[in-house]
């Protein structure tokens, strides 16, 4: 079944979701949401909508397009779901909103929307009112009016035949996000200390971090801006201390050139785009996945970098530590692309699965010698047996280097032989990514004898997975993890034999298809692409598929 709730923002219907997403889980359901929100602070409009299974295996189902039961507050509201919904029956609202049946009107209070909306999608769901009743008491934490939960409840019980759902004997479970995931990933990867500014959709994870690292003897810190933020963690990095940054779009602009000082010292950093639409401040409550140019070329210098993006919200437990990993083994700047739609759907995951995938991933430090150790002859950015230079921290004797911005030698001392340096230092700098120790660049999905292959990352994973399922004889999918380098062995192999390859993103220039072009053969890729800043239906997305098809508008060619 399909729910939405849709009023303004300020009337608490992302409350209303986050109770009824509690009651989900101790029932066992699976279920997934989808939150959208007007970049207006308080008075445009906000929906939620939570598409619930009764299967309560794997992860749950991607958004879809035909909504079962929609409560509205007025005519805006209405205009976005009366489309939308299977019947007009399942449409409830205000008395004042026109075109919703007169049974399911009611005289409501702007200030009690939310907890009616509650009531009426409660009861659809067949939740019973007495566990709905305490988690909205758990939630607020103090008395509070719950006689319109009772209305909406009741008005729902008029038009509903069945009785409450049994509770199912399903797994414990968990509620995550994206940016869920990441913070827990990043904490169970040896996470302590995290520096951020706020910004929309990457400022779930300050909160997130700040909640949860003093449970484990860490700290967080909201700092004054980006460029604060991202050299702190450069500092806490120099120390030792695995850390990592989260910011999107326009604060990516100002940590760029903390990029460029990371990769020169060669120490270990880990960045979080948490994209939205663009450019400037853009869109800010919407999804795009338009800053992989960004990611792959900012700087105003040649240096190493590597890109990943989870597939998934479970991926986000193992990415961000793969990340982790990554900067350490090669010491450099790790950029993980997150998108809104990725960062903000929560999902409903047994937590048998959030273990699994946390344990999957053993942290590993690489080249990194740590005190109590002692060295001799310390020349920090040294390689004299081909590889990379061992680094130490703060407290090994014998261990203290500079760490100059300015172009060094093997010592770290400034104002070298230029002419000496650049052809073997620099060469060894650009050229310690070319070889990235990573195994799980890409996942196939679906049967490789599929004529269509769909490629795509981040928030288009599950709806490449939908895809495949709705139609397995004529598409599969390969869901990219690693953007840069990028793999092209093994996307090679992925997409071998493929009629078509089609590569989806939410952006307008085709940024992955151009990315990728030069690694497919035949010429290049067809493209679906969407930017917006809506997310796709699985509908939706299998009519642009269909459209993709037809015609050979979007083809890039490398």
């Amino acid at each position: 079944m399909v729910i939405a709730i849709c009023g303004y923002t300020g009337q608490g219907v992302e409350t209303a979701g986050a109770i009824l997403s509690e009651v989900l889980r101790a029932n066992g359901r699976r279920f997934r949401t989808w939150r959208d929100f007007s970049t207006i602070i308080r008075g445009g409009l906000t929906s939620f909508e939570a598409y619930v299974d009764e299967d309560t295996g794997g992860e749950a189902p991607a958004r879809l397009h035909a909504v079962d039961v929609a409560v509205v507050w007025d005519r805006q509201a209405a205009e976005r779901y009366r489309d939308r919904v299977r019947h007009v029956t399942g449409l409830y609202g205000a008395a004042t909103v026109d075109g919703v049946p007169n049974a399911n009107r009611d005289v409501l209070d702007p200030v009690g929307f939310n907890l009616w909306a509650l009531g009426v999608v409660a009861c659809k769901l067949g939740l019973s009112p007495e566990d709905v009743q305490a988690a909205a008491m758990a939630h607020f934490h103090q008395r509070v009016n719950l006689e319109p939960l009772h209305r909406g409840y009741a008005k729902a019980a008029g038009s509903t035949s069945s009785g409450p759902v049994q509770a199912s004997d399903a797994p414990d479970t968990a509620i995550l996000s994206g940016n869920d995931a990441l913070c827990l990933g990043a904490i169970h990867g040896g996470v302590r200390i995290y520096c951020g500014y706020p910004i929309t959709p990457a400022s779930e994870i300050l909160e997130y971090m700040a909640a949860w690292l003093p449970e484990v003897g860490g700290r967080a810190y909201q700092v004054e801006d980006e460029i604060a933020a991202i050299h702190m963690a450069i500092g806490a990095s120099y120390a030792g201390m695995r850390t990592f940054v989260a910011t999107s779009g326009p604060g990516i602009d100002l940590m760029t050139e903390g990029l460029g000082y990371a990769a020169t010292i060669e120490v270990p950093l880990v960045v979080v785009d948490n994209q939205r639409g663009g450019p400037s401040t853009g869109m800010p409550t919407k999804t795009e996945q338009s800053d992989l140019r960004h990611l792959l070329y900012a700087g105003h210098w040649e240096f190493p970098r590597i890109v990943l993006a989870p597939t998934g919200v479970v991926d986000c437990l193992a990415v961000i530590q793969e990340a982790l990993n990554l900067a350490d083994l090669h010491q450099c700047p790790v950029l993980v692309a997150l998108d809104l739609d990725l960062a903000l759907r929560r999902i409903s995951v047994p937590w048998e699965t959030v273990n699994d995938a946390l344990m999957r991933v053993p942290a590993l430090r690489g080249r990194t010698v740590l005190p109590p150790a002692s060295v001799h002859g310390y020349r920090r950015f040294a390689a004299e047996d081909g590889g990379l230079p061992w680094r130490t921290v703060p407290g090994v004797r014998g261990g203290g280097y500079v760490a100059s911005g300015d172009e060094h030698d093997e010592r770290g001392w400034m104002e070298p032989d230029f002419q000496s340096v650049r052809p073997t230092l620099h060469r060894r700098r650009l050229e310690k990514v070319h070889c990235v120790r990573y195994d799980r660049p890409l996942t196939p999905v679906g049967s490789p004898e599929a004529p269509v292959c769909l490629v795509g990352t981040g928030a288009m994973g599950e709806l490449i997975h939908a895809a495949v399922a709705a139609h397995p004889d004529l598409y599969r999918g390969v869901l990219l993890r690693q953007l840069w380098p990028v793999p092209a062995d093994g996307l090679l192999a992925a997409v071998a034999g493929a009629r078509e390859v089609v590569v989806c993103e939410y952006n307008a220039t085709g940024q992955l298809a151009h990315l990728l072009a030069t690694t497919v053969p035949d010429g290049g890729c067809r493209t679906v692409r969407r930017y917006d800043g809506e997310h796709y239906t699985v509908e939706a997305f299998l009519a642009a598929l269909e459209a993709a098809g037809e015609t050979l508008h979007g083809r890039v060619r490398g």
